[in-house]
């Protein structure tokens, strides 16, 4: 093999994957090539997180059969043969592997240099899943597209802390790829990110499956992480991506003192809530109370008025009434979030929630979903 074609639809931990597959390749000599028909290897990056994301791969992996040269091989990395293992059954002659199998390449292009030794990227460079970008028709439907921007800039350094996590809620299949928690040691992470402060970055994003739970596993916690990336001097703002609720409530004390002390130097933090009714947390499996994240967001809203903060909302979990749907709609109007990714609830395989009766029909939870939007629209109007 000679040369390679890399596409992606996954996410942003799956496009450090796919960054460090370029890395790998490009070290083991293989060339990249913008000619799909020229690529003697098409690696395809997958998602399968939602049904539309893995409609979209499969139609990905079918053009790439089509387009690519007699001899070429074609990888299917990411999530989708994880989540979804009935998809193998519609290709021949296609390598699924999984985020934790990328090391399967080894034997598959002969590498001198192991996959296992390539250093994590910390810029990420863009992989269009196809080359005229039609992905873009099928992306999710963001209101607020400043999160998405802010993984796009340049001058973004990009710091993955751990892969996996400890969570178990109810309709995430990722799990079934990602697997359980593995934390990146601390001292690697300091001295990757005193690297990007040298090489002149000023904005770093911590990305994890969960980067509240990072350091569980290697007994440490991310009060210790971030207490020693805060100790660093320098000019530099830290954006934290994927901080579950339950974290924020069993931290918050130290959060709280850190975020105050270091209000300069952290811009924003995702907390995905995914519902304000508590008995649809119970039934996500999201193990902490909409009482508890109200009282601990409020506060730093108040004692930390510079520090951003954007949630996630699903609409439509199995069950939801119009009661619970009301209290999500509440909480986004009381705490009025700058950012809210809104999605619908979709039934993945093998997850506990798709055995769940009261599946609600589109037509409400598109209903829902406007209603969302529309509330959020008024308070940017708002806020802007």
């Amino acid at each position: 093999m000679k040369t390679y074609y890399l596409a992606s639809a996954g996410c942003p931990r799956r496009a450090v994957d796919s960054q460090k597959i370029a890395d790998y390749l490009e070290t083991n000599n293989l060339k990249y090539t913008q000619e799909v028909k020229q690529a003697d290897l098409i690696i395809v990056s997958t998602c399968a997180a939602l049904k539309s994301r893995e409609d979209l791969s499969k139609t990905a992996v079918i053009w790439y059969q089509e387009q690519k040269h007699r001899d070429a091989k074609i990888v299917v990395a990411g999530c989708l043969g994880k989540i979804n293992p009935e998809v193998k059954k519609e290709f021949d002659e296609v390598v699924f592997i999984s985020p934790r199998e990328i090391d399967h390449l080894d034997d598959l292009i002969g590498a001198e240099t192991r996959f296992k030794d390539i250093p994590d990227p910390n810029q990420i460079g863009s992989f269009p899943l196809f080359p005229d970008k039609r992905e873009r028709q099928a992306k999710d439907d963001r209101l607020n597209k400043r999160l998405d921007l802010a993984y796009e800039k340049e001058d973004l350094f990009t710091l993955r802390i751990a892969t996996g996590c400890l969570g178990n809620c109810s309709y995430c299949a990722v799990k079934f790829a990602v697997g359980q928690l593995e934390s990146k040691p601390l001292d690697t992470i300091v001295s990757e990110f005193k690297s990007g402060l040298d090489q002149g970055f000023e904005h770093f994003v911590l990305i994890a499956g969960d980067v509240g739970c990072y350091g569980v596993d290697i007994g440490i916690s991310v009060i210790d992480l971030l207490s020693a990336l805060f100790a660093i001097e320098g000019s530099y703002k830290i954006i934290i991506k994927e901080f579950n609720a339950q974290w924020i409530v069993k931290y918050f004390d130290d959060l709280l003192d850190l975020f105050k002390q270091h209000d300069s130097k952290i811009d924003y933090i995702v907390v995905p809530v995914q519902s304000a009714s508590n008995r649809m947390l119970r039934l996500m499996k999201r193990p902490y109370t909409i009482e508890d994240v109200k009282k601990y967001l409020n506060i730093i809203k108040t004692e930390v008025p510079a520090l951003q903060i954007s949630t996630h909302i699903m609409v439509g979990f199995p069950g939801e009434t119009e009661e619970d749907f009301k209290e999500s709609i509440d909480f986004i109007r009381e705490y009025e979030f700058p950012f809210v990714d809104i999605y619908a609830y979709d039934d993945r395989p093998n997850t506990a929630a798709s055995q769940m009766d009261g599946k609600l029909p589109p037509d409400i939870i598109e209903k829902r979903i406007a209603a969302v939007k529309k509330v959020q629209k008024q308070i940017l109007t708002r806020l802007n």
